[in-house]
């Protein structure tokens, strides 16, 4: 791996994506309040039925027997609790325990590893305590403390400091403001959801995408604005966002030149900046770089937007594919992750499925190259818990405390793995140890 270091800076400079992170607040405010947001155009679930069959699964799997590592990545940690959420960046990863401490590996160029070096770190290094929940973007990291303090570090967008100072690009973590139960982070902009269930969102509005109503090539906040009352999730794509409210109404907004925000509609001039109403019974939902997903209330996995590899899970793909309006793609679905052009989703009986893009082995399913996509759902493992996507790398919790992590690891994102190309084709056990 110290080998490919110089190779890997090049790699780092030219890898542009992001990961998107969705993360369900802790609040349990019930109040039935959208009134704020401007209501455009309205996409039913049901309306996405009629036109739309569910997709064939296809139902081969990777053995996991055979895919343990034998070396295994250490920490020098003492009685190391269960691993209790991940989240995965560009090409960089981390996880945080039962006791609420941070650990984080592989590319931290731009600092987004949060331990001060502009290096790659090859093992996990503890970065935090306390801390509650986390979401990664391409060259930047958010943790949301247990006392709902809000810290950001890594890269943000190159403009002049603020009065907040959001645009510091701090080296470790910072902490930004407090009453935080939920953080998403974008390519260039980043939303919260403070402990009332207020939305407020900071960073680049070229797109429209921080919902305030104006977008253009200077238009930007460095200060939290407030968008939208009685909101409680919220995902952030590439240049699109999204926000569930407590009555289970879906809004998206921003960019919308692949059809990311499902309202039918799809073109380079397609901005919408104001939040735009597209489902009613939404549970969760998850951007990808551009293509979407929602999970309803009775567990149908919706998807929309870009599908040239496949993402969008529909059985079909190519560079004209589009999917403008919410397309029904699977049952039974507890949870749904996106990255830049791949997909996974977890059903009620833990079984895993991805689908999308495959050019780095990010599928797990063995296979690689750019010919290698599915454009349906594969089964890849069972009796999981939580599972997270990356630029060309993803990561996987089983039930019993497992971490599996497959995919692109030129930059270390997947971990302390030896391959001659730099790729790990299939779940790969990365297994946390005391080393004292």
């Amino acid at each position: 791996m110290k080998k490919l270091f110089i190779i890997n800076i090049l790699l780092c400079a030219l890898t542009a994506t992001l990961t998107s992170c969705s993360e369900k607040t802790i609040s349990e405010n019930k109040e039935r309040k959208t009134k704020e947001s401007r209501t455009v155009s309205t996409v039913t679930a049901s309306a996405a039925e009629q036109t739309s069959e569910n997709i064939t699964l296809q139902t081969s799997s990777v053995s996991l027997e055979n895919t343990t590592v034998t070396e295994a990545v250490s920490i020098n940690v003492t009685n190391l609790p269960n691993i209790e959420r991940i989240s995965l960046g560009g090409s960089h990863t981390g996880f945080v325990t039962e006791d609420g401490s941070l650990y984080v590996w592989g590319c931290g160029f731009e600092y987004q590893l949060g331990n001060g070096e502009h290096s790659i770190a090859e093992k996990p290094i503890k970065i935090m305590d306390d801390v509650e929940k986390i979401c990664f973007g391409f060259e930047n990291s958010a943790a949301v403390t247990k006392d709902g303090s809000l810290y950001i570090w890594g890269k943000n967008k190159p403009i002049p400091d603020g009065p907040s100072g959001l645009f510091m690009n701090p080296a470790t973590p910072e902490k930004i403001m407090e009453e935080v139960i939920a953080v998403s982070v974008g390519h260039n902009h980043t939303a919260i959801i403070k402990n009332d269930n207020t939305l407020y969102m900071w960073g680049d509005n070229y797109m429209g995408q921080l919902g305030n109503g104006k977008s253009g090539m200077h238009e930007y906040s460095d200060s939290p604005l407030k968008i939208m009352k009685d909101v409680r999730y919220i995902s952030l794509g590439f240049l699109h966002s999204a926000a569930v409210t407590c009555d289970g109404s879906l809004y998206t907004w921003g960019c919308n030149r692949n059809g990311q925000l499902g309202n039918g509609k799809s073109g380079e001039s397609e901005i919408e900046s104001e939040p735009l109403k597209i489902m009613d019974n939404v549970q969760y939902v998850s951007l990808g770089g551009e293509q979407s997903a929602a999970i309803t209330e009775d567990g149908s996995l919706y998807m929309w937007g870009q599908n040239d590899f496949g993402q969008v899970g529909n059985g079909k793909s190519g560079e004209s594919e589009i999917q403008t309006e919410p397309v029904k793609i699977m049952d039974n679905v507890q949870y749904v992750s996106l990255g830049l052009n791949h997909s996974a989703a977890i059903t009620k009986d833990g079984n895993l499925y991805m689908w999308g893009s495959n050019d780095s082995g990010q599928l797990g399913n063995g296979e690689e190259g750019y010919k290698a996509f599915s454009a349906v759902p594969i089964k890849i493992m069972d009796n999981v818990e939580a599972v997270k996507l990356g630029n060309g790398h993803s990561g996987a919790l089983t039930k019993d405390g497992k971490l599996y992590m497959w995919g692109n690891n030129r930059l270390n994102g997947v971990g302390e793995i030896e391959t001659d190309n730099g790729l790990v084709l299939v779940p790969t056990r990365i297994d946390i140890i005391d080393n004292s």
